[in-house]
């Protein structure tokens, strides 16, 4: 058994020709076939772009990334919306998430999730992109919404149901605050 993985031991790389992923395996025979017979063809294609998780050398996980929209009316909470309002909203949607069988709750998952984060906020850097969706599994519905995804009302029924997070706050926190050196100075006589 594995202890939880420190993150600067975790890197990513885009999934090429020459990467092996025939020894992947989650728990999801659809997510495994998915990598191993799909992703490349769908990079070629220009329909999604995946990434490898490797720990050190080890795949030990993938994330799948396309473009999609949110719809407005399909949003539980419209009033973070400010300024002009859209029917639908850009978005980038992890559209395959895995973590191999060997390596599940280390903080692969979790590690991947932060991978997209930073995609949605680099590419909101170049072109419109507000939010991150994924239309889950059941079974990870939980994970999603303990880092802060919000569940589609409309699709909560359906066998992958739709969950998105607004990026808008999390660009907010990173924010640099507006101090001036001459606030330190007060502080200091202040103090003294």
């Amino acid at each position: 058994m594995h202890s939880p993985f420190s993150y600067d031991e975790l890197k990513i790389v885009p999934y090429m020709e020459h990467n092996d992923a025939s020894y992947f395996e989650c728990a999801s025979p659809e997510l495994n076939d998915f990598l191993k017979e799909d992703a490349l063809e769908n990079q070629r294609e220009l329909i999604s772009k995946t990434y490898l998780c490797y720990h050190p050398h080890r795949l030990v996980g993938y994330i799948t990334f396309a473009t999609d929209v949110l719809k407005a009316k399909e949003m539980r909470v419209k009033e973070h919306l400010e300024g002009i309002l859209y029917a639908e909203y850009p978005a980038i949607k992890i559209g395959r998430l895995a973590v191999d069988k060997k390596y599940e709750r280390k903080g692969v998952g979790r590690f991947l999730l932060l991978i997209a984060v930073g995609k949605a906020l680099k590419i909101s850097g170049e072109v419109g992109c507000r939010f991150i969706t994924v239309d889950s599994k059941r079974e990870s519905i939980e994970f999603y919404q303990k880092h802060g995804f919000e569940l589609v009302k409309k699709h909560e029924k359906q066998n992958f149901p739709t969950l998105y997070l607004d990026i808008m706050p999390i660009i907010k926190e990173m924010q640099p605050m507006d101090t001036k050196l001459d606030d330190f100075s007060a502080m200091k006589s202040d103090n003294c």
